[in-house]
């Protein structure tokens, strides 16, 4: 008798029925009013890694998300990698929740602050004090035809850090 579980595939399958070892970032972007939006993800992947240019992270979200609308209206973010601490990692699964941004951050558990990347830049988002890293990027809209993203059914954006 084996020792593993059979699991029913189901939808989001990578969250509910198979096991993954990827982090879980907290993707901070402007929203339209200038207020911060953040969305829980782990479809995030580092894209370019050697041989070019800059180094590029791939980010894959859904094209109706509060972050993709943010990436395309100003093309900037920030990639928040928090610990496994049980308090964050609820906070991130609250965020991971589709909603309007304003609900999700009245009770905001992270501490934010500006980045180093350009504070003076109002569309670059704020970045979570409590992460152990952050990467603050743009989106390279050149990039293996990212352009065209807005006619698929999910957004995929390769970002620049």
């Amino acid at each position: 008798m084996s020792s593993f579980k059979d699991l029913r595939i189901v939808d989001n399958f990578y969250q509910t029925s198979s096991f993954f070892p990827m982090p879980t970032v907290c993707i901070s972007t402007v929203n339209d009013d200038g207020s911060l939006n953040i969305g829980s993800y782990s479809l995030c992947f580092p894209y370019y890694i050697a041989g070019k240019e800059r180094y590029a992270m791939i980010l894959e979200c859904r094209n109706t998300s509060n972050t993709c609308h943010n990436l395309l209206q100003r093309g900037k973010c920030a990639i928040n990698f928090i610990t496994d601490e049980k308090k964050y990692f609820k906070e991130a699964v609250r965020f991971g929740f589709p909603g309007p941004s304003e609900d999700k951050m009245k009770q905001n558990l992270f501490t934010m602050e500006d980045g180093q990347a350009d504070p003076q830049d109002k569309n670059r988002p704020q970045v979570i004090a409590e992460a152990y890293q952050v990467f603050e990027c743009t989106w390279a809209s050149h990039l293996e035809s990212a352009d065209k993203i807005q006619d698929s059914g999910g957004a995929v954006f390769f970002i620049v850090s």
